[in-house]
């Protein structure tokens, strides 16, 4: 059985370090890892440095590639933004 670990990401240099510090767990390069998602090695390169740079469809894309998941979780429900109680139950 596979044990879930959360990284919790409050910043953009964070989420740099995960997406690294995941695809080095993997044991891949960054150009395996680039070829995989389509893109070439320099690319790849600048999206760990600078995860803005890539968009939503190619980050949920590289997450999968790396074995992980994206979770989007509140502190507490009180704070849900009107109208998104019924998306956060599905």
């Amino acid at each position: 059985m596979s044990r879930l670990v959360d990284y919790p990401v409050l910043t953009p240099q964070q989420l740099s370090a995960h997406l690294r510090s995941l695809r080095k767990a993997r044991g891949l390069t960054q150009a395996e890892l680039a070829l995989r998602l389509g893109v070439n090695q320099s690319r790849l390169g600048k999206i760990e440095r600078n995860p803005a740079s890539i968009s939503v469809e190619q980050f949920l894309r590289l997450v999968t590639l790396l074995g992980a998941r994206l979770v989007i979780s509140t502190r507490d429900h009180d704070t849900l933004p009107h109208g998104s109680s019924d998306v956060a139950r599905r």
